[in-house]
């Protein structure tokens, strides 16, 4: 298997963090969910739905941390 290349995050940051995950997501997805094969796409849209959801949870949208609101 390949080895993963991401960088970890560091300081708390959550931006990082999802960035992270997001990478080690690819990652799977690429080596173990390749697309077109059984039911690897369905699979692929869940884990995109939950890191949505995580993501607006933790005040961002598409990666990037929203302003909190005055």
């Amino acid at each position: 298997m390949k080895k993963i290349k991401a960088k970890p995050p560091t300081n708390f940051d959550i931006v990082e963090s999802v960035d992270y995950i997001w990478e080690i997501l690819c990652d799977y997805r690429e080596n173990c969910i390749s697309e077109g094969i059984d039911n690897h796409d369905e699979i692929w849209d869940e884990i995109c739905t939950s890191m949505m959801w995580i993501e607006e949870e933790c005040g961002m949208k598409h990666g990037k941390k929203i302003k909190e609101k005055e």
